[in-house]
């Protein structure tokens, strides 16, 4: 038998969020538990032309040879146009998981003390089994973001981090935003104490009508901020296409560990966003598309009052792709979870979120990305009988 590394012998299988043994889609069921955006308010003509002008273009052989390992040059000025940055601090990624592994492998060391978000993104924990033996400090997030007081409470009390890791707009799962002010905070604790933030921002352009989206421009002007993003919410995760920002003169060492892994991102698909990202159709595109998300979120949050009335405490989110819901009442979140599906609708158990504070036992994060609001509104039916039957 093949003896592994320790670090592949050592990785565990998926438990709780994104375990496919524990969802059970029947025929019919309605799934409020993805992350996919909705197809139909994405940007496929811009996509379709951008394909056509790239593949009919006399240097479109050029493409098919060994693009640079920091990113086509036009898409990365194109990208740092958007981000108000040098060119030199974009890096061209395979998506945000692939960003996010390069941030941990670029800060962190084995005995290492990460602080995260809590309620946190659960992949970005199975990012940190890449480095064993990171120490996890949690960290309370809520509708404005991360709580900066218990911040200062956990460097007062000694902890040192190396890093810190937070959604910063539009938060998955809580939905919670930073705002400049705060954003403008953080970076300050960053460089008073010598941590490096990890911002995962891939909601950011997904905003709702009326809301405005901070610039978090704290971020950008300091050697203190590795942010990742990526354009899977904007133009869908199957074109697996993202971009760090990385502090000022660090590009080259990032690139020096990017070369050892994958090497490079298709210049293929790297021209067609250039061209996506040059066509005026996009921002009013994306723009419509979160006029779209916002209905989808009034439809669920409407279901939620009829159904549950003061059984559930909700906050309206600005933006993004969930809802963030707590179900009051004594129930046995395994087993309603299990009722749930039966009755043919499946969602993300808010335990499958800890970092090990608080064991958010009795939320669950719903998505209304995919779903229409037919479907919205029958999947909060559906929980709803599942949670009468046994509260």
């Amino acid at each position: 038998m093949t003896d592994f590394s320790t670090l592949l012998a050592g990785l565990p299988p998926r438990q709780g969020f994104g375990d496919a043994t524990l969802i059970r889609l029947e025929p019919g069921s309605i799934d409020l538990g993805g992350g996919n955006p909705d197809t139909a308010l994405l940007p496929v003509d811009v996509y379709r032309d951008a394909f056509d002008a790239v593949v009919t273009d006399a240097t479109f052989p050029s493409l098919l040879r060994y693009s640079p390992a920091p990113g086509l040059p036009a898409l990365r000025a194109a990208i740092a146009e958007r981000e108000g940055v040098d060119v030199d601090r974009i890096l061209v990624t395979n998506g945000g998981a692939h960003g996010l592994a390069l941030a941990v492998l670029s800060l962190l060391d084995p005995g290492d003390t990460i602080v995260v978000d809590d309620p946190v993104y659960p992949l970005f924990l199975r990012v940190l089994d890449l480095v064993p033996g990171v120490k996890v400090v949690p960290l309370a997030a809520g509708p404005d973001g991360v709580d900066l007081e218990a911040l200062a409470g956990v460097l007062a009390g000694g902890i040192r981090p190396t890093a810190l890791f937070t959604v910063p707009t539009f938060q998955n799962p809580s939905g919670g935003t930073l705002s400049d002010e705060k954003a403008a905070a953080l970076v300050a604790l960053a460089e008073q104490h010598g941590f490096t933030i990890i911002a995962d921002d891939p909601y950011r352009e997904i905003a709702f009508p009326g809301f405005t989206t901070p610039a978090h421009r704290a971020f950008r002007d300091t050697d203190r901020v590795l942010a990742v993003n990526s354009f899977s919410k904007t133009l869908g995760p199957g074109l697996r296409l993202g971009w760090l920002v990385v502090p000022a003169g660090t590009s080259e060492r990032i690139t020096r560990l990017r070369n050892r892994l994958d090497g490079q991102t298709s210049g293929v698909l790297q021209a067609v966003v250039e061209r996506m990202l040059r066509d005026d159709r996009l921002a009013p595109s994306i723009a419509a598309a979160g006029a779209g998300y916002a209905a989808k979120a009034g439809a669920l949050l409407s279901a939620l009052d009829e159904e549950f009335g003061d059984r559930v405490s909700v906050a309206a989110p600005g933006g993004g792709f969930f809802v963030w819901a707590q179900l009051h009442g004594d129930v046995d979140t395994e087993r309603l979870f299990d009722d749930a599906q039966t009755l043919g609708v499946t969602y993300q158990r808010g335990e499958w979120f800890a970092a090990g504070g608080a064991d958010h036992r009795g939320r669950v994060r719903l998505s209304y990305s995919e779903p229409d609001e037919a479907s919205l509104r029958e999947g909060v039916a559906r929980l709803a009988r599942a949670y009468r039957a046994l509260a």
